[in-house]
């Protein structure tokens, strides 16, 4: 999985104000949103801040409620949607908790409502949309170590109409794992690689779960050629494929690192390695904008005084031939 398809060239942009890793990130209007996640020290972070490529400006808006990791975001009701996560952690040595919580952020009127809260405490589950209604599958339970099997569905159309709704339960994902990767790619989705616990270990996967809301079922996917994980805010759908950037990746028979590859999947073919990023790195916030791929944050390992720094480098390169 080493052998890139293509190789590009990349062009490093002006530095994100505050770097991130692990953030969730979204594409509104053709900009990037860049929401919370772990700063420098390993400190859960508030800010939500958004990319426009026209300029290569950076703007922040409205801080989330809390400090907050581990979630991912979906768009809709003229803003976006996020679920669960690890909350509040004000230091390294600390560890941040576990948390039900559920929240639409309206852009129009600048605004954050919560909405009914899980059946339990998840995080480093996965957080997607189909038409009017939210999946959230598998995750972290409130213990930090162990992967749930629930699936749950959030109708979104009664929330409007009500403001009563209420999660439901849908097929159970065959295995459970967390910080997975999610995309939703011809009205099916798919849970990408993820690992095994949390706290007691951290053992990436290979396989690909993709879950039919038609038959409420779940079916085999392509396995990625190497078990992977950390890629939550950098997988997406662009033109009827799926992009996978950066992340952990554990070779078999090998050590868990970081990924220095752009994997993609168009349906009913197998995972190929696209390109090759800048550098490997973990957890980064990567979207494609107008045939331009945008990376940013994430982590590359770098520690000093024996705080963990985040990388503030923003990269892009074109994707239109790719």
């Amino acid at each position: 999985m080493t052998t890139p398809v293509h190789n590009v060239s990349w062009e490093r942009l002006p530095d994100m104000p505050v770097a991130k890793w692990e953030p969730a990130s979204l594409v509104i209007d053709d900009k990037l949103y860049v929401l919370g996640g772990y700063e420098d020290n390993i400190v859960s972070s508030r800010r939500v801040d958004v990319f426009d490529p026209t300029d290569g400006s950076w703007t922040q808006i409205q801080d989330c409620p809390s400090r907050i990791s581990h979630v991912d975001l979906v768009g809709g009701d003229a803003g976006f949607w996020f679920a669960g996560g690890m909350k509040d952690k004000p230091d390294r040595p600390t560890k941040d908790h576990i948390v039900s919580e559920v929240w639409h952020f309206n852009l129009e009127l600048d605004r954050y409502t919560a909405a009914p809260l899980l059946p339990g405490p998840r995080a480093g589950g996965a957080l997607a949309r189909i038409d009017d209604q939210l999946h959230y599958v598998s995750g972290l339970m409130k213990d930090r170590d162990t992967d749930s099997p629930d699936h749950f569905v959030f109708d979104l159309a009664m929330w409007r109409s009500t403001g009563s709704a209420e999660w439901s339960r849908a097929a159970p994902i065959p295995t459970p794992r967390n910080q997975h990767s999610v995309a939703v790619l011809n009205s099916q989705i798919y849970i990408i690689g993820g690992q095994f616990n949390h706290d007691s270990q951290q053992l990436d996967q290979s396989m690909v779960d993709v879950y039919d809301p038609e038959t409420d079922r779940w079916s085999e996917g392509p396995s990625l050629p190497v078990a992977h994980s950390h890629s939550e805010g950098a997988t997406f759908v662009h033109e009827d494929r799926i992009w996978m950037i950066g992340g952990h990746s554990t070779p078999e028979g090998g050590k868990k690192g970081f990924c220095g590859n752009v994997v993609t999947l168009r349906e009913g073919q197998e995972w190929e390695v696209t390109c090759h990023l800048p550098k490997p790195i973990s957890s980064p916030a990567a979207k494609v904008i107008k045939d331009q791929l945008y990376v940013a944050g994430g982590w590359d390992g770098r520690v000093e005084n024996d705080v963990w720094i985040m990388s503030p480098e923003v990269w892009t390169t074109c994707v239109q031939s790719l």
